[in-house]
């Protein structure tokens, strides 16, 4: 399972705008957990991260960052990237098997 750590503040207005695409991304994708950690907060995780910018996104795969960015990502963007992580992670063959074993 994917895990992507959402790093926010209540000030920052792209924050607001990552999340809502967060929220879409994890309606495509069941294999993604979304995490929100607020920097002005969780002080001690953004320091664990060397979190700078927010809005950042962390993704751990099996609890190992597989990707950090800093910044507003679109959705395309991230699609891709996950697709990418998934595919590396299982094989393409795999990851891209939709047949059923029914």
């Amino acid at each position: 399972m994917l895990k992507i750590y959402h790093f926010y503040a209540d000030w920052a207005e792209d924050s607001d705008v990552q999340n809502n695409i967060l929220e879409e991304l994890i309606r495509e994708y069941e294999d993604i957990t979304v995490e929100l950690v607020n920097v002005d907060y969780q002080e001690a995780m953004a320091k664990k991260y060397e979190i700078v910018t927010v809005p950042t996104l962390v993704m751990e795969l099996d609890k190992e960052v597989v990707s950090k960015i800093e910044g507003l990502v679109e959705l395309e963007d991230l699609e891709d990237l996950i697709d990418e992580i998934f595919s590396e992670e299982y094989g393409e063959e795999e990851f891209w098997d939709t047949s059923s074993d029914v």
